[in-house]
């Protein structure tokens, strides 16, 4: 089964679920402000992507919380991506323990078809 993790006002969301719809690929998904990813699955997204694919730090959150004058560490940048969910890249696409992130259809369809 896919999940694809994100908060549904997302414009990178509303075209990701847009495009599996079309391609009639069946997916569930997690609004991650109702349903925050659990610290045991970002390590693995983390593990597997990397922190500087993970995380998104062009976003207003990360400028916010002021996270680029800070000099942190890869774990510390995972406790705040823990902590504030809204700085992970969207869409994260989850498919059994795979994972992808990004809007790029043709990358998707090669993520979920394998």
């Amino acid at each position: 089964m896919v999940k694809v993790y994100g908060v549904p006002s997302c414009d990178q969301i509303k075209k990701t679920k847009a495009f599996l719809q079309n391609n009639a690929i069946e997916f569930t998904f997690v609004n991650i402000r109702k349903e925050p990813v659990s610290r045991e699955k970002l390590d693995k997204v983390i593990a597997q992507l990397g922190i500087d694919i993970v995380l998104n730090r062009r976003g207003m959150l990360y400028r916010k919380l002021g996270l680029k004058d800070k000099n942190l560490d890869e774990q510390q940048l995972a406790d705040e991506l823990f902590n504030e969910q809204g700085m992970i890249k969207r869409p994260l696409i989850e498919k059994g323990n795979l994972f992808h992130i990004g809007y790029d259809e043709h990358a998707i369809l090669k993520f979920i078809k394998g």
